[in-house]
């Protein structure tokens, strides 16, 4: 007999009570090869999430033909339900590699990924079209302190268009050429091709360059930091010189070097 067509003996335990919900006969064929927390088991109908398993291989529980499993009722959410910290995030996000974190990486949430960039003005029309659609987000699913609806930008899916060397946005900005790198909280890899520069006033440029080509120059976005005027002066400079706009995804912002709100855009990160 292989392990596959052995029974298990599983007990489930609701998670928030601790109490059996009962015992059953399952094959061990019909159970995945390790329990994670994002598993999902169907009983009589009723969706439940996985929370905790002893054992958690199928090695280990086809041995002692015994499972325990602690569970959680899925609860159903209408969509009207549901509020959206922010009107607008990136559709796509960078990966992460496989390599060990250094601790000196610029940590990021996703939700926060080109949120405040630089995006060169060929792409304008395609910006203007983005942002018409987080304005009408903002103008008719603004609920409270949230969105009900959310617009996930597809373009620029590269918002850089000319040729900008990583060493020389770094010489441009005033930094080591040597980049930090950036990681997303709760990563413990970095993001592949990933880079930041933190200038004298601890504030923050980042994005990618694969091969050490820039293809995103976007702003930290620290509360508790902002660019001091010669930061701004800099930021300025290299957008005067590749023909850069200044975007603001979730307030609908699109200002070339010269505008007056470049400078004050800048200036309130919040």
């Amino acid at each position: 007999m292989t392990s596959f067509s052995l029974n298990i003996e599983v007990t489930f335990i609701d998670e928030l009570t601790d109490e059996s919900l009962g015992v059953t006969q399952i094959a061990a064929n019909n159970l995945p090869d390790i329990f994670e927390q994002d598993t999902t088991i169907n009983l009589s109908g009723v969706d439940w999430n996985v929370l905790n398993s002893r054992p958690k291989t199928r090695a280990q529980y086809t041995k002692s033909k015994q499972l325990i499993l602690w569970i959680q009722r899925v609860e159903e959410i209408s969509d009207s339900d549901i509020l959206y910290n922010l009107p607008s995030i990136c559709k796509k996000f960078p990966e992460v590699n496989d390599r060990s974190l250094t601790g000196t990486e610029l940590i990021l949430a996703e939700d926060d990924w080109r949120q405040f960039e630089f995006i060169s003005n060929t792409f304008a029309d395609k910006v203007d079209k983005e942002i018409f659609k987080i304005q009408r987000i903002h103008d008719h699913a603004k609920d409270g302190s949230g969105w009900r609806e959310l617009h996930m930008r597809s373009k620029p899916e590269i918002p850089i268009s000319n040729n900008i060397a990583l060493t020389y946005l770094a010489s441009m900005l005033q930094v080591p050429a040597k980049s930090a790198g950036i990681t997303y909280d709760g990563s413990q890899s970095p993001i592949k091709d990933g880079y930041s520069f933190t200038l004298n006033d601890d504030f923050s440029v980042y994005g990618i360059a694969p091969k050490g080509k820039i293809q995103v120059i976007a702003i930290g976005q620290d509360c508790n930091i902002s660019p001091n005027e010669n930061s701004i002066d800099l930021l300025q400079q290299l957008a005067r010189k590749f023909n850069l706009d200044l975007v603001h995804w979730c307030r609908c912002i699109r200002v070339n070097p010269d505008d007056s709100l470049f400078r004050s855009l800048l200036s309130k990160l919040d």
